[in-house]
């Protein structure tokens, strides 16, 4: 496990000077990245075209559902601090997101998942089937822009983290409903899921613009410690969220057998342990089962601790960046790393 995180040399370095206005930080990363953004766009939307018409209507709906694209922006970000080919960034940056979509696609798919931010997903709209196959076909096409990249090492970095990604989520099947998770264990298993690829997107920008080995590593944990922070409150969010917000029901995760921080702090928890350990063994993970994981002393406690979690690896991401020179991109990433924290969905 000590391998995956970037030890943390100053814990008590503050998240961010006060809190991130969300719509001042997209501003500024439009004012930053615009026309690469926009080239990354287009990019996409190129290679989610078929001459299928079924398949066609597969990414339409895909397309519908775009989320913020994280992903794509930690790479172009990363790649600020010394001049870069955009040929092969933009390529880069959208090969990413590609993988992400589908790796999203597929999770709905084993999660048996219906709905995903606010709309239907792919597999229950369309079928298993169909859902598998625009799936493959999303990694596909990432696979062809990254090969028009043309850089061995590059490809490999990204083959690499997709093989991550699946072992973390069959890892995560195979510990379904195993309230003996340990945090050590669930760490590992965020790692795979979800911090993996944006510790390759930050290092593959910082790659593609010719950063020094160390520069490299700096920006991998970076993105290492960014993904940790950002699955843990997105577990929190799944406790603490708005269902009108997060599209899902209140404890959506426990009702599928995930096993996250907060739950692993709640069985801990003097107070509330009990508590869900009694939902658990009547297996009854409704709503109104669930309702005690609001009250005001299990916020503040072990949900809470988890948030605290969540904080430390968001100051470790920023502690990565302490000795690049000053620029947007810097002030950027380290406001992403503040973001994080404070999201809703």
């Amino acid at each position: 496990m000590d391998k995956l995180v970037h030890e943390i040399n100053n814990p008590l370095l503050p998240v961010a000077g006060a809190t991130i206005d969300e719509q001042q930080l997209w501003s500024r990363i439009q004012e930053t990245l615009g026309p690469k953004l926009l080239e990354t766009e287009e990019l996409l939307h190129d290679f989610t075209l078929s001459n299928v018409p079924i398949m066609q209507e597969l990414l339409d709906h895909i397309s519908g559902s775009r989320g913020k694209r994280l992903r794509p922006i930690l790479l172009l970000l990363s790649a600020g601090f010394k001049p870069a080919n955009d040929y092969l960034l933009i390529k880069a940056a959208a090969a990413v997101e590609l993988i992400h979509t589908a790796s999203l696609i597929h999770d709905d798919i084993i999660d048996e998942s219906s709905e995903r931010r606010g709309r239907a997903t792919l597999n229950a709209g369309f079928g298993n089937s169909s859902a598998v196959l625009a799936g493959d076909f999303l990694f596909a096409r990432a696979f062809e822009l990254l090969a028009l990249c043309g850089d061995f090492e590059l490809n490999k970095l990204l083959t690499r983290a997709v093989g991550t990604m699946c072992e973390g989520e069959i890892e995560q099947r195979n510990c379904s409903y195993n309230f003996q998770l340990t945090e050590e264990q669930y760490l590992r298993n965020i790692y795979r899921k979800t911090a993996a690829l944006m510790e390759v997107c930050c290092s593959s920008g910082a790659r593609l613009s010719k950063l020094e080995d160390n520069a490299l590593q700096q920006f991998e944990a970076y993105g290492r410690n960014l993904g940790y922070a950002f699955q843990i409150i997105d577990d929190v969010l799944d406790i603490t969220g708005d269902p009108s917000v997060t599209g899902k029901p209140v404890g959506n995760d426990l009702r599928e057998g995930t096993v996250t921080l907060p739950v692993i702090y709640v069985l801990q928890d003097p107070q509330w342990g009990s508590y869900l350990e009694e939902v658990i063994s009547a297996g009854d993970f409704s709503s109104r089962s669930l309702d005690f994981l609001l009250q005001p002393s299990c916020i503040e406690g072990p949900v809470a601790k988890a948030v605290e979690k969540a904080a430390l690896y968001a100051r470790g991401a920023r502690e990565c960046l302490r000795d690049f020179e000053n620029n947007p991109s810097k002030t950027i990433l380290e406001d992403i790393a503040g973001y994080v924290l404070q999201r809703k969905r």
